[in-house]
């Protein structure tokens, strides 16, 4: 009982940094949530008027990225610290003071705006570390004030054009139980959460899927009636799918098994997949572009070269399995062809 009445109250003080968020934005400021990762998000970024690839300020609640530090030392001197050193201008608030008192909150937080935006010139500005870009792609990013980007969506590293995998943040829902997650009122809400994933994540392993929606309701464990359920809103929702059970990809409107030729890799740790959560089209495609500048490989080379490229320094049984199933996609979509023990890129001329 006490975890779930804490559980619940994490839950109502996450809700408010929506409201704080909606109200900003009716002071004519534009502002994003949930910026970052790992142990060190943002809860609200205000972006820079006069510099609109740039942060203002940024926002820190006690909501639910506050109650995920487990000590009180990262929530408080650790998460700041390292923020402050990224370059972020901080504003904290409670959620209490906002219940309180809301028009004193955004008062104050209109105030550190101003103050932020007058001593903007007068700072020093730190050297911004750039990231190369495809230069027929323009990134949808947003960097924090004198720091490194946030969010970039394609970069270049050894030569190979590679996307950045990008997280779907549900809103957690008010939940007082994972029963609420089987009633019959809850399933046009569940449909709606798995195509916002959809929208995000497209391609997305169905176990990697579940989770991501799970997770909004604070479920941490598939359990058979869930499961159920998950499945049968699945069946409803009529989605573009490939492969069966535990092996299905989901994918939305604008990404499809027919025109996809990307594949994404993580920054970070809050990013990573596990091996096998990343769909054999999307390791097919690596393996592709890793073949295109080698020309050749030893299949047990392009394994642990293509593991390197998603982030696995060690080549274990999971990430094997994954790699090979990449492999054998691609000799599938006749983007490569195995010859004598060695894979070799098609020549497509």
């Amino acid at each position: 009982t006490l975890v779930l009445r804490k559980n619940t109250m994490q839950q109502i003080e996450g809700n408010f940094e929506k409201l704080l968020a909606e109200k900003i934005r009716n002071n004519g400021y534009e502002v994003n949530t949930n910026i970052g990762c790992s142990g060190y998000r943002i809860d609200i970024g205000v972006v820079n008027k006069n510099k609109p690839s740039q942060y203002i300020l940024g926002i820190l609640c006690d909501g639910n990225n506050y109650h995920a530090a487990k000590t009180a030392k990262d929530r408080e001197i650790i998460q700041q610290e390292v923020l402050t050193s990224l370059g972020w201008k901080l504003h904290k608030i409670w959620s209490t003071d906002w219940w309180e008192n809301n028009e004193r909150v955004i008062n104050d937080i209109l105030e550190a705006i101003k103050n932020a935006e007058a001593n903007e010139d007068k700072e020093i500005a730190a050297p911004i570390q750039e990231i190369p870009l495809l230069e027929s792609v323009k990134p949808a990013n947003v960097i924090l004030n004198n720091a490194m980007p946030v969010e970039t969506t394609i970069v270049k590293e050894n030569g190979l054009s590679i996307n950045i995998y990008r997280i779907c943040n549900l809103e957690m829902v008010l939940s007082s139980s994972s029963e609420d997650f089987l009633q019959f009122g809850n399933s046009q809400k569940i449909k709606d959460q798995i195509n916002q994933v959809l929208e995000t994540e497209a391609p997305i392993m169905r176990n990697l899927l579940a989770k991501r929606v799970l997770a909004a309701w604070g479920i941490s464990k598939l359990g058979t009636r869930i499961n159920a359920q998950f499945e049968k809103l699945l069946q409803e929702s009529r989605l573009n799918q490939t492969g069966k059970n535990k092996e299905a990809v989901f994918w939305n409107d604008t990404i499809r098994p027919g025109n996809y030729k990307g594949y994404r890799v993580a920054t970070t740790n809050g990013q990573k997949r596990d091996a096998e959560d990343i769909p054999p089209e999307e390791i097919a495609n690596a393996i592709k572009e890793i073949l295109i500048h080698q020309i050749s490989l030893p299949k047990e080379d392009l394994v642990r070269e293509a593991a390197r490229i998603f982030g696995f320094a060690r080549s274990g049984t999971n990430v094997e399995i994954a790699m090979k199933k990449g492999i054998i996609r691609a000799i599938e979509k006749e983007l490569v062809i195995e010859r004598e023990g060695r894979i070799i890129v098609k020549d497509n001329g």
